[in-house]
């Protein structure tokens, strides 16, 4: 038996981990072991072809990913709630333990990278490049593409009604290299709430969320023809663009997300510049060496 304030404890720390430790950190390691930035050597195994079928299609989901989240609600997220009424508040699940948590949606996850938006600056790709590499899908043994990360959208009723506005919530997988899934984050309730209030209107229109990482940015995607359109989640100060938005991948769009990008950068080489300065005065009129990120 386990006495209740170290089950509390326990259930505390892992919250901690699911929700506290930044996504960038956890993703960070998966980009360098997939090898985003070294150059797309699994790429050529993918057309964009197969890539748009895949986000047009409901989403390949493999069971054994499915049966971890129910596993997680059935079992693990119970024991966790248990002790501490705060936790469900915080996981976006509302107070009512006694109504069932639902799995609502099933989108995956792209991951955006800086050097896909410039290959589109420079014309050397097509909107649906940005997310044609290998950090983002691998081959299931039927050939069939399966993203690397998939957000599971939750909902819980708050009250007896079934008209009662639901709680929302969610639990995002990743698949190692080796296949198998894990949990990365739950709870995310201010985005799982908002990817169901902006949802495309039509049923039968298949979306993705789209995450630029390094800018902190999220969109519903999904795919028209072989372009891909997003929908704005959140209100964002680089378009001007209000929640529900449709934003299309335009010229104009990734100019200012080159700039976001190089105004993020600019204080690390300032940084990395007054770094030189201060350690060799004496060659401060010399060529210096590009600085290093931190």
């Amino acid at each position: 038996m386990v006495h209740p304030r170290v089950k509390r404890s326990i259930a505390i720390a892992l919250f901690a981990i699911l929700s506290s430790t930044p996504l960038s950190a956890v993703w960070a390691i998966q980009i360098e072991n997939y090898g985003i930035g070294k150059g797309d050597t699994a790429k050529a195994d993918i057309t964009n072809a197969e890539i748009a079928k895949a986000l047009s299609d409901p989403p390949n989901v493999p069971p054994e990913s499915e049966n971890l989240v129910r596993n997680f609600l059935d079992h693990t997220l119970p024991h966790l709630l248990a002790d501490d009424e705060r936790l469900a508040y915080q996981l976006g699940l509302g107070d009512s333990s006694s109504d069932p948590i639902l799995i609502d949606r099933r989108l995956p996850i792209m991951l955006i990278r800086r050097d896909d938006v410039m290959k589109l600056l420079a014309r050397t790709a097509e909107s649906i490049d940005l997310v044609n590499n290998p950090n983002n899908w691998t081959k299931d043994k039927d050939r069939r593409l399966v993203p690397h990360r998939i957000v599971f959208s939750l909902r819980r009723n708050t009250s007896a009604s079934d008209a009662a506005s639901p709680s929302w919530s969610s639990v995002t997988l990743e698949q190692s290299g080796e296949g198998s899934w894990r949990i990365i984050q739950a709870g995310a309730p201010k985005l799982s709430r908002a990817m169901t209030l902006h949802k495309d209107k039509d049923t039968r229109i298949n979306q993705f969320l789209l995450w630029i990482p390094d800018l902190n940015r999220h969109y519903l995607g999904k795919i028209e023809g072989n372009s891909i359109v997003l929908t704005v989640l959140f209100y964002d100060p680089l378009t001007r663009s209000e929640p529900g938005k449709h934003q299309r991948i335009t010229d104009e769009f990734l100019q200012k997300l080159k700039q976001l990008y190089e105004k993020l950068e600019l204080p690390k080489k300032l940084k990395g510049q007054t770094g030189l300065a201060q350690t060799r005065p004496d060659q401060s009129n010399q060529a210096q060496p590009p600085a290093q990120a931190q």
